[in-house]
């Protein structure tokens, strides 16, 4: 007879909550890794919240690094940032959303997608020494379509096509 403290410990996500098919596939990929939590920082956004965090970026950490992070159809909205500086934050947000509206949102960000789970996973909530096993288990994790990891993205970036 199987003891319940000998039974593996369901891992624990915190932060943002996850779809149940993101959150399984989460799961697996800590379960593969070792790892019995982790903190999801971002998933599923609408439009007008894409633009607030790409606002929030573009204050606290320029414009260029925005541009850097997103592809060009990204830049287009930063370039609406660029354009109205002393600005009132609500009138640039709603014009980045607009751009956004304009542009088409997934070609923005995949975290504004239909079809594909997209989430962040904070790299604090992954110790340092379990990095390279979390990666291998994203990347060994037949679900997951694109991975993005530190320095290119502040987070592991994690894409999974809705089935």
């Amino acid at each position: 007879m199987i003891s319940p403290t000998s039974l593996p410990k369901e891992p624990l996500l915190q932060g943002i909550p996850l779809p149940d098919p993101a959150a399984r596939i989460l799961k697996e990929i800590l379960i593969a890794s070792g790892l019995e939590t982790a903190t999801v920082t971002s998933a599923h956004r609408a439009p007008a919240d894409q633009a607030r965090v790409m606002y929030e970026n573009c204050v606290s950490k320029g414009a260029a690094y925005n541009e850097a992070l997103y592809c060009t159809a990204g830049d287009r909205v930063v370039e609406v940032f660029a354009a109205n500086p002393g600005q009132p934050r609500d009138a640039v947000i709603q014009l980045m959303t607009e751009k956004i509206l304009e542009i088409g949102p997934e070609k923005i960000s995949m975290h504004m997608s239909d079809t594909h789970y997209t989430f962040d996973v904070a790299p604090s909530s992954i110790p340092v020494a379990k990095h390279a096993a979390f990666i291998a288990a994203v990347l060994g994790n037949k679900a997951v379509s694109k991975l993005i990891q530190p320095p290119r993205d502040p987070a592991f970036h994690i894409e999974i096509p809705k089935t």
